[in-house]
């Protein structure tokens, strides 16, 4: 591998680790806002999954991944993996 390639690997690799940090923040930042969600649900008695906020949800972070050029089909993979997880936290607060 040439230097150039090295240093060009390298800048990548700070740019995906601070992307990363980035993510997980953001990530933290939401699941805390789906705390608070989850204790007005129960307060309210009202159901975890709510159909038309799925749709919603999923309609509109497609539009954004479009923008990004980010594949559908692993858009709402991960929409998934966090909707999953954010039930779970809702779960817990009752």
């Amino acid at each position: 591998m040439t230097a150039k390639d090295k240093l060009a690997l390298a800048k990548c690799r700070e740019i995906i680790d601070e992307a990363d940090k980035v993510l997980l923040q953001a990530l933290g930042s939401r699941f805390k806002a789906v705390e608070q969600v989850g204790k007005i649900k129960h307060r309210n008695q009202m159901p975890l999954f709510q159909k038309a906020r799925w749709e919603e949800v999923v309609e509109n972070r497609l539009k954004l991944a479009k923008k990004q050029k980010v594949n559908p089909d692993f858009t709402k993979s991960l929409l998934k993996l966090i909707h999953r997880e954010a039930i779970r936290i809702q779960k817990g607060k009752k």
